[in-house]
């Protein structure tokens, strides 16, 4: 398989995908977007599928494309774990994402939204100011932001109030 033939499969797999998201059917947005994942790190060889040594990715151009590509599907991945109620699983995915693009506003927004439910404020709270200071008119970043300063200001009542009965 040529590098832009497993690019193309890459990018069959993430509409696959999207049209389960669409779907709300999250274990198979899953599947499609794990799989784009794997065609773009991996040949098929036999049943299974084998990492290559020395995989041509085709040139600057291709890799490229290739990176972007699997940006999105990690994104994307993130955006599934959050629906499956796994913010665990969405940080690890958004992460990666913003590994090979420190600048993806998805990516930071579905952090963002994986810390909120983790119950971590002050991390939701930096991702979302990221993603707005990238997309100021963000109306759903302008919520996240909002909810997470709202959250920190809560568990930081709750932990003055803790220090005052140990205190006092």
């Amino acid at each position: 398989m040529t590098p832009s033939e497993r690019w193309a499969f890459a990018c069959r797999c993430k509409e696959i995908g999207n049209r389960g998201f669409k779907a709300s059917d999250w274990e198979y947005a899953m599947l499609a977007y794990q799989e784009g994942l794997r065609y773009l790190e991996y040949v098929p060889h036999g049943r299974e599928m084998q990492p290559v040594p020395g995989l041509d990715h085709g040139g600057a151009e291709q890799l490229d494309k290739d990176m972007s590509l699997a940006v999105t599907l990690f994104s994307n991945l993130g955006a599934v774990s959050l629906k499956l109620e796994d913010p665990h699983q969405a940080l690890h995915y958004t992460e990666k994402a913003l590994r090979f693009d420190a600048a993806h506003v998805k990516s930071h927004f579905r952090r963002s939204q994986a810390f909120l439910a983790l119950g971590e404020h002050s991390q939701a709270l930096a991702a979302a100011e990221e993603v707005l200071r990238q997309e100021p008119k963000n109306a759903e970043a302008v919520g996240l932001k909002s909810a997470a300063a709202q959250g920190l200001q809560i568990a930081r009542r709750k932990e003055k109030a803790l220090f005052s009965k140990m205190l006092g």
